[in-house]
């Protein structure tokens, strides 16, 4: 495929993926903010989790199939058909009058999700060079940065001054912008050639990952119930039928390639634990803010916000870097400090909040080098017909490491929560304790010995939370020691083909 020289539409190409993101993070930072307003006004605090739960199931199973059937049929008709459902599912959400339409419109959002993000990356890898990717990368990754911190404002600011609801209808005109632009500035000519949709690998891959997702969201408190092991048993079973029929497909909906060259594969592994450990401090880190600091909803909101700060301002030297060095370096120093960072959290949780913005602000570098470059790199290592499901590997990888690191985190806070109030000789459950430590109202009512000794249990258990968070990233540090350095592959530049987009 022959690459366009027409700087006009490329500029407008960049536009729309930086819009199509900022919708993307915005709503991941904005819907937070505004939960409890609509707990409130949709009287739905047993189904809270839900909202987030079925957007996270959304729009991480179908990732794949989009990106697969971006490379057969082209990235155009599949980027818009991602967002007309994304803009659908959000005026849907701003429409709800129930939680549970809520929760399924929050699906379809998620749906709709899934097509927008990686497909916009993949027609980045189409359009610019290695070296244009390069300079440019740290600019989509600033979205995320900016959002991080725009997001929780903005979301405080239409909660206390409008209405919930107009958290979703911001997605509406957005949407629209994002699809009329792309439609005018994106040209492509696709070949003439067949396709077989491999629509058994499609389905056995959605079952085992949905019922995956399923076994870890429905109760991290308990693993071991007898619906998440049969969850996790239709899991296996699913995933090896998938890997027993995709050797036979004629065309995998996984292409064998991520799982035959040393580069994809390690990619992919650092997503996961990468993953692991991002989602697990967004999860995790607010709850130590609130429940052993005593901060405020917001305060605990915004926690996070130094490693989505690094991460961008990281990936915006990392291009201009890998085209000196190379990814394989690159990669490495990211891996080292994102162990670095996750050792010096748990050590940093008593010794004040600079310490632990430091630590954070350090991982964010260590993603942003790191993620970026490899997103880079795999890119460039594949060919156009399956660009688009290697870089949909990247965010599904990362997403399933999220998913899989929060459960085993949320595993070890209960755990050890009870173990430590049995041990502090604690009369309450462990869950009362978190309750009553996140509640304004029996938090100030606990006697001061009392408060101290939940304090302590709740500490002391997020200590060990984040122990597992370190773990993860030394996975993240052994798989990038394994990535090969092929000078000559790194700086291979795959060009498009002509038959396939002008």
């Amino acid at each position: 495929m022959e690459q366009t020289n027409n700087t006009s539409a490329k500029v407008w190409i960049v536009v729309t993926v930086m819009l199509a993101m900022m919708l993307a993070a915005l709503d991941m930072t904005i819907v937070g903010t505004a939960m409890p307003s609509i707990i409130n006004d949709l009287h739905g605090m047993a189904t809270y989790s839900w909202v987030f739960s079925a957007y996270l199931l959304a729009s991480t199973v179908p990732v794949p199939i989009f990106s697969k059937l971006a490379d057969m049929y082209g990235r155009k008709r599949f980027f818009l058909i991602g967002a007309a459902i994304f803009t659908l599912g959000s005026l849907l959400c701003g429409l709800a009058v129930n939680m549970p339409q809520l929760i399924v419109f929050r699906a379809v959002q998620g749906l709709g999700a899934a097509g927008v993000l990686p497909i916009a990356l993949t027609i980045i890898g189409d359009v610019f060079t290695l070296e244009q990717r390069a300079r440019i990368q740290g600019f989509f990754s600033s979205v995320w940065g900016i959002s991080a911190v725009v997001g929780p404002l903005l979301g405080a600011v239409i909660v206390e001054y409008f209405n919930w609801r107009l958290v979703f209808y911001l997605n509406v005109p957005i949407g629209i912008l994002v699809m009329t632009v792309l439609a005018l500035s994106f040209r492509e000519k696709l070949s003439a050639k067949k396709h077989r949709l491999d629509w058994l690998g499609t389905v056995l891959l959605s079952a085992g990952v949905t019922a995956l997702l399923l076994a870890l969201v429905q109760d991290s408190n308990n693993l071991l119930s007898p619906m998440a092991i049969a969850l996790f048993i239709l899991t296996l079973v699913c995933l090896f039928s998938f890997v027993w029929w995709e050797r036979r497909a004629a065309e995998p909906v996984l292409p064998g390639v991520l799982f035959q060259q040393r580069l994809l594969v390690a990619s992919n592994g650092v997503n996961l634990f990468a993953g692991a450990v991002m989602f697990g401090l967004i999860s995790y880190l607010p709850l130590f803010v609130q429940g052993v600091e005593g901060g405020s909803p917001t305060v605990a909101g915004r926690a996070i916000t130094p490693m989505l700060v690094g991460w961008p301002l990281a990936a915006l030297i990392a291009g201009p870097i890998l085209l000196r060095t190379g990814f394989r370096l690159i990669s490495i120093v990211g891996g080292l400090l994102i162990a670095l960072g996750s050792m010096i959290l748990p050590v940093a949780m008593n010794s004040g909040q600079i310490t632990v913005d430091v630590a954070l602000f350090v991982i964010g570098v260590g993603l942003g080098l790191s993620l970026t470059s490899l997103l880079i790199a795999a890119q460039n290592v594949v060919p156009w017909n399956v660009r688009g499901a290697v870089t949909g590997a990247s965010q599904f990888f990362r997403t399933i490491g999220g998913s899989i690191g929060v459960a085993l985190m949320g595993a070890v806070l209960n755990h050890q929560l009870t173990v430590r109030a049995l041990t502090s000789h604690v009369t309450y459950k462990a869950s009362s304790i978190t309750e009553a430590l996140l509640s304004g109202n029996l938090r100030s009512a606990l006697p001061a010995p009392e408060l101290r000794t939940y304090v302590t249990v709740l500490s002391g258990s997020l200590h060990d939370v984040f122990i597992a968070g370190f773990i993860f990233s030394v996975a993240v540090v052994v798989l990038v020691l394994i990535i090969p350095g092929d000078r000559r592959r790194e700086t291979e530049i795959d060009l498009p083909n002509a038959s396939q987009m002008s």
